[in-house]
């Protein structure tokens, strides 16, 4: 029998087994995700696949895999445009497909509780490149990233849903905007 590339649905299954195992414990959970991302990123067709959706904060975005609770997405991010730290209310990974991006991780440490303000503190900040990858959880989900290539490709896995009315922060001036979302996805 001849066996065809690895299919996203395997990934996939891989994945549920891995959070099964790893519940939110999102170091142990970005190790384990890392060879399933890795077989998928050998795929050569993996930027023809899916269906398309409109990201958030990337140029070009499609599902590769949805089940209302697990959701595999492949997207482009511009490079030089900075995206926003923002937050997302569920654990969230990020593998890099193809490229370089410059990403930072968050944590809040003011109590919030004056509307529109946040304090930030970093947690981990750096380059990540082909096949490198986070988990970005709460209370540390507040990330921002910059593509510091053309055609810089990335794929996330989410475990859930987005939390509808996401906070977008601007950590120089210790500020949030709250914006909401037209879709859960």
């Amino acid at each position: 029998m001849v066996q065809g590339p690895y299919s996203v649905r395997e990934c996939a299954q891989s994945l549920l087994r891995a959070i099964e195992r790893c519940g939110d414990d999102g170091d142990r959970l970005c190790a384990e995700m890392r060879e399933p991302m890795l077989r998928l990123m050998e795929r050569d067709d993996l930027l023809t696949l899916g269906v398309p959706r409109q990201g958030n904060n990337v140029a070009v975005s499609h599902y590769l895999y949805f089940d209302g609770q697990l959701t595999i997405i492949v997207f482009q991010v511009p490079k030089g445009k900075p995206i926003q730290p923002h937050d997302h209310g569920v654990w969230e990974s990020l593998f890099v497909y193809k490229g370089q991006l410059e990403h930072t991780v968050y944590s809040r440490v003011d109590n919030g509780a004056r509307p529109g303000h946040a304090d930030l503190k970093v947690v981990r900040s750096g380059i990540l490149e082909r096949g490198d990858g986070v988990v970005v959880a709460p209370p540390n989900d507040i990330h921002g990233f910059t593509a510091l290539t053309d055609d810089t490709y990335g794929i996330t896995a989410v475990n859930g849903t987005y939390k509808h009315d996401r906070l977008y922060f601007n950590p120089a001036e210790g500020t949030y905007d709250v914006r909401g979302q037209r879709s859960a996805r």
